[in-house]
């Protein structure tokens, strides 16, 4: 058992019977602190330098995960604590399992493999479970809890937030989802946090087998040789495939605008804006685009600061970059920004967004991705906005609905609708319309 005795209780011991105590606790760790640590690759070395408290490796088959969440676990336990391993099926869990009991039954006081609970010297105790039950680990508290081959498990967000997150409270606990990656599930929608700067309890990595310096460079040259190339992607380059529904396609070929852009860099050209103001815990967004170039050009996603400077910013932006026309969000929370720009005499339009309007907004950005019509600029968030996008068919109506999953934002797809919605006006402002034929990111 761990005797670690608060310093509370040892005021209310005697000082020889406390020090007694803690002379046991000592002496009961002592076996625990001299684990080893496992010798790390560099990649999984930097992965340890740059850990959060929730961290999310996208990682390619045989980077060596496992090695790397054992060497989390001997951390831990090593100073006492208990751990929790997480696998999505019981021949998982058993898999891992093995490897881990092997490394550790040299040090440890009980290994029960049936029960999947390996016990150490000074407290310190690791158990495994299966996600085949959603209450895994519920009633326990744990230091660390590792989610082995997240990607894979069927009720991952249910099990986090309903039994496994409660687990880190009592020791103000950290995570780890460790996963070759299966598509644009919840274990992608964790990663997006985690590549989110502005979410800094969250750290994600993309770590490619190739990245193992253990495995030979020729064994994964034949299996790009030899493989389907979106399983190749998926399971050596630890690729996000695209799911068949997902709104938003041919991304890649339309991330091609530089960063770094500047208003002189376009004079003279036509520049449209789209603006999405936030909502409670929101950002509000603005798009910057010029209908010449076809590309984005500039944009910004802002949060926690007075609606009064958000608006500022927004100005400043639209001035900055001599915006013809800007289409702004003005729905709710829109309505006085909007306002706020209009009296500052800025070329804005008023788009409120409804169950019927925002099917044709978002459809035709989808098409000029499609199409490969713009090209916009690469950016974690705003790419994985877009990536996980979704699209829903009402059984009673048929009509689509569109929007980002439950716990995600969409403000930074609003924008870039809005931004491409407005070359439409643009042209007519302008008188356009009709002589230049644009049709390439405008309403198609």
């Amino acid at each position: 058992m761990n005797t670690t005795i608060s310093s509370e209780r040892q005021r209310q011991l005697s000082p020889q019977l406390a020090q007694a105590i803690l002379e046991v606790d000592r002496r009961r760790k002592s076996k625990a602190q001299s684990i080893a640590r496992l010798q790390l690759h560099p990649a999984q070395q930097q992965v340890m330098r740059e850990a959060s408290r929730y961290n999310i490796l996208d990682c390619g088959r045989r980077w060596g995960k496992t090695i790397l969440g054992t060497d989390l676990e001997i951390e831990v336990i090593a100073q006492g604590y208990p751990v929790g391993w997480f696998a999505p099926t019981y021949k998982i869990l058993l898999d891992a399992w093995g490897q881990i009991a092997d490394i550790l039954r040299p040090y440890a006081t009980k290994v029960n493999n049936s029960e999947h609970q390996i016990k150490m010297p000074g407290g310190g105790q690791i158990d495994g479970w299966t996600l085949e039950d959603e209450n895994a680990g519920r009633g326990r508290k744990y230091r660390r809890v590792i989610v082995d081959e997240a990607a894979q498990a069927k009720n991952l967000q249910k099990a986090w937030e309903m039994a496994i997150r409660p687990t880190l409270t009592d020791y103000r606990g950290d995570a780890w989802f460790l996963s070759t990656p299966r598509g644009r599930n919840y274990f992608w929608q964790l990663y997006q946090l985690g590549m989110d700067p502005t979410r800094p309890e969250y750290k994600a990595w993309c770590m490619p087998t190739a990245s193992n310096p253990y495995i030979a460079p020729e064994e994964i040259e034949e299996a790009r040789l030899m493989l389907p190339e979106v399983v190749f992607e998926q399971e050596y380059l630890a690729a996000f495939l695209e799911n068949e529904g997902s709104v938003f396609r041919n991304l890649l070929a339309c991330l091609g605008s530089l960063l770094g852009q500047t208003p002189e860099m376009h004079r003279g050209h036509m520049i449209v804006a789209g603006v999405d103001w936030a909502k409670q815990q929101d950002y509000t967004c603005i798009s910057i685009g010029c209908v010449d170039c076809k590309q984005e050009v500039a944009r910004d996603r802002m949060n926690q600061i007075d609606y009064h400077l958000q608006w500022k910013l927004i100005d400043n932006r639209i001035r900055e970059w001599q915006v013809n026309i800007a289409l702004v969000e003005q729905n709710s929370i829109g309505e006085p920004g909007l306002e706020a720009l209009t009296r500052a005499g800025l070329p804005v339009i008023g788009f409120e967004t409804t169950a019927s309007s925002k099917p044709p907004l978002i459809e035709n950005m989808a098409l000029c991705f499609e199409r490969t019509e713009w090209q916009f600029q690469q950016d974690p968030v705003w790419t994985g906005e877009l990536e996980a996008y979704e699209r829903k068919v009402s059984p009673i109506t048929g009509r689509s609905s569109y929007s980002a999953p439950e716990g995600l934002h969409d403000d930074t797809v609003i924008a870039r609708a809005l931004m491409l919605w407005a070359v439409h006006d643009a042209y007519e402002d302008a008188g356009a319309m009709a002589t230049d034929g644009y049709q390439l990111g405008g309403r198609h």
